[in-house]
């Protein structure tokens, strides 16, 4: 048995000491302090390094690998179909003009349709039925040299399905995700973005959005201004067909009955005719007038779109912005390196004060390794054909 003074110079003649001693040793080591943590992360400067190279390759990989994308914008403004409309309740106040002053500045017109607001058409345009039109025009073809050739979009957007019901919803995803959409409420201004990998599609689809918003108003929002005008057609038609009647009636009665006036039989039946006759024609003029104004009604009513930029091709990609990645993929390295590094420091630490359950960390994790290792296809096949390997 060693006595205190032949253990202290075993230490002393840098033999090992002790299990036991070694233990007590490493547990009465004192934990790290910040500084001593600044100075190990420091010193892991190599770890800081691969870990940023690994970055940037990552990065460079991805410029090379995920195509290029480019932004068009495009602009218009949704025209309401009237001026401001009050409620009966607020017409007599004095204060109106005020109130109609602080709604105009929040962007809310009192009275106006919700569904001419710019709000309408930005949920318009991420619409599923407009963006199954969008994905189902054709644009001009920028995989071929041929001017004249053209490809759906859900061909250009390269959806890999066979289902095309399938094809179109995924199609739908893409557009959706590639189209951004802002709104300006104090001036009805729609701003639309388009990320393609083609300028010239990005283009296309741009100006193809607002050309189906203006569809939109043109097939659907007209259906009620329509409804009302052929109501009051056919209504002119039967005002125009009893107009006739009476007056034909009253005409029937002036050749049968040329000496009415001296009777007073005749001279009631004459003029209940003529009164019919003023009925009809009042309600026929009514009628036309109304005609006429709902015909106006038809084309005024429909909300115009007013494009301010059209979108045009740009010249420049948005992505890759090679500054923008390299200082953003140099950033990062650093940060996960440092991060590395100090991760690194606290582990060394925590095993130089925690051997034993450092060692049964390294033993579980070579285990786990290998097990692993002898998983693989073709490996556990080869050690049970050459048992002389596991001897050795």
């Amino acid at each position: 048995m060693l006595t205190e003074e032949g253990r202290a110079e075993g230490r002393v003649a840098g033999r090992p000491a002790p299990l036991g001693e070694y233990s007590r040793s490493r547990a009465d080591v004192p934990p790290m302090t910040v500084a001593a943590w600044l100075a190990a992360t420091l010193l892991r400067w190599r770890t800081t390094a691969v870990v940023a190279a690994a970055v940037l390759l990552l990065a460079a990989l991805a410029v090379v690998i995920v195509p290029p994308a480019y932004r068009s914008k495009a602009s218009f403004v949704a025209n309401g179909t009237g001026g401001l409309k009050l409620p009966g309740s607020l017409s007599g106040l004095g204060g109106t003009g005020g109130l109609v002053g602080l709604a105009s500045q929040l962007g809310v017109t009192p009275g106006a349709d919700p569904s001419e607001s710019p709000a309408f058409y930005e949920q318009l345009i991420r619409s599923r039925e407009l963006l199954t039109r969008l994905v189902d025009s054709k644009f001009a073809d920028p995989r071929t040299e041929a001017p004249a050739d053209s490809a759906k979009l859900v061909d250009l957007l390269k959806v890999r399905e066979k289902d095309p019901r399938r094809r179109t919803e995924v199609a739908i995803k893409k557009a959706s995700r590639a189209i951004k959409v802002e709104v300006d409420l104090k001036t009805n201004l729609v701003r639309l973005s388009v990320d393609a990998q083609w300028p010239e599609l990005s283009a296309a689809v741009a100006n193809r959005v607002v050309d189906l918003v203006n569809a939109f108003n043109l097939e659907q929002r007209l259906t009620r201004a329509r409804a009302k005008r052929e109501f009051v057609q056919g209504r002119l038609d039967d005002a125009q067909r009893e107009l006739s009647g009476a007056e034909w009636r009253l005409r029937d009665f002036y050749e049968v009955n040329r000496q009415w006036r001296t009777s007073p039989n005749l001279t009631f039946t004459e003029g209940q005719l003529r009164r019919q006759v003023d009925l009809a024609s009042d309600m026929y003029l009514s009628l036309r007038r109304e005609f006429e104004s709902a015909r106006i009604s038809e084309v005024n009513e429909t909300p115009v779109v007013t494009v301010v930029d059209s979108a045009v091709a740009p010249r420049k990609a948005q992505w890759p912005q090679y500054p923008l990645v390299f200082v953003t993929a140099c950033l990062v390295g650093v940060i996960l390196g440092t991060l590395a590094a100090a991760i690194a420091a606290l582990r060394a630490d925590w095993a130089r004060r925690h051997p034993e359950d450092a060692s049964e960390l390294r033993r579980a994790r070579r285990q786990v390794a290998r097990e692993l290792r002898d998983s693989l296809p073709g490996h556990g096949t080869a050690r049970r054909a050459s048992p002389e390997a596991e001897i050795l």
